[in-house]
């Protein structure tokens, strides 16, 4: 015979889904290293680029996260500064990120503005004083000096589920009181996230 026929028994082989997204979660965090040893110092035209492309990379890298750990991150704005964040179960507070891959708290210079929007959430109801949706009080558990930790309540949820709240940041470069160019960064419900051009103004 000139062909053979593969015995009946053979097993293909592939790659699971939790492999898949290892790698994809080592990509993330090799991406985040690359873009934190780039200079932040740069041509006034590309700082706003470098600086929306840094976000989008540590981004993608905290969805991951989220995903594969099964942890609830978020964003937090404040003053022209953003960080990561992410849900204390024990203490019910969300707290700073302390991570070697998701930044702290990141300033942007005082060229440069940050503005965030967002675009309707599923989650408003999440955050109240009187219920909390992620954990039932029965099983808190009192830790000391928990009261001294600042809650950083985040604007935008990055849920284990895979859902983000969808927002829009836009970096804008300022010359003197007015806006020099600007670029926006929009993520959708599902953590897709694209941008427009730079715009000059």
């Amino acid at each position: 015979m000139l062909f053979k026929t593969p015995p009946q028994n053979s097993r293909q082989a592939g790659f699971t889904l939790l492999e898949i997204m290892l790698v994809l979660l080592l990509m993330g965090m090799i991406s985040v290293g690359v873009m934190m040893t780039m200079p932040e110092h740069i041509i006034s035209e590309e700082d706003i680029s470098w600086q929306a492309q840094r976000f989008n990379t540590v981004l993608q890298f905290a969805e991951d996260e989220a995903l594969i750990s099964g942890i609830e991150l978020g964003v937090f704005f404040e003053d022209n500064s953003y960080q990561f964040v992410f849900y204390d179960y024990p203490s019910k507070k969300w707290l700073a990120v302390i991570s070697d891959q998701l930044p702290g708290k990141v300033e942007l210079p005082e060229s440069i503005q940050l503005e965030y929007l967002l675009s309707g959430s599923v989650w408003d109801e999440i955050v109240s004083n009187e219920q909390d949706d992620f954990i039932d009080n029965d099983y808190l558990v009192e830790i000391e000096g928990d009261s001294e930790l600042p809650n950083l309540t985040p604007q935008v949820y990055i849920m284990s589920s895979g859902e983000v709240t969808p927002f829009e940041l836009q970096f804008s470069e300022r010359d003197g009181l007015t806006k020099a160019q600007s670029l926006t960064l929009s993520v959708s419900m599902s953590g897709k996230i694209s941008f427009s051009e730079l715009v000059s103004k």
